[in-house]
């Protein structure tokens, strides 16, 4: 009876072990996938704001294209009103 009461005690101990073996892969196979989990959604993350980034820099280059439109406008706006401003003082003088 004892040698079979041992077989059974070691039978157990080794099912223990192999539970406890079996809960830590388990666990490390949960943490592993957990962070798999999170690193996707942060490439995902930075992936948007890349992108949202890059539609930034391209609105901010478009608005300097259309300021600088805007800056030869009033430029040549300004020397029209100077030479306008130039021909009314000629004809004033000539009258």
């Amino acid at each position: 009876m004892t040698k079979s009461k041992n077989n059974f005690n070691t039978l157990a101990i080794l099912v223990g072990w192999g539970l406890t073996i079996a809960a830590i892969i388990w666990q490390a196979a949960i943490k592993d996938a957990t962070y798999t989990s999170r690193l996707d959604f942060i490439e995902a993350e930075l992936t948007a704001v890349d992108e949202r980034l890059d539609t930034a820099e391209e609105f901010r280059l478009n608005i300097s294209s259309d300021l600088a439109e805007i800056k030869t406008d009033l430029m040549w706006i300004r020397k029209q009103l100077q030479e306008n401003a130039t021909n009314i003082q000629a004809l004033r003088n000539e009258s």
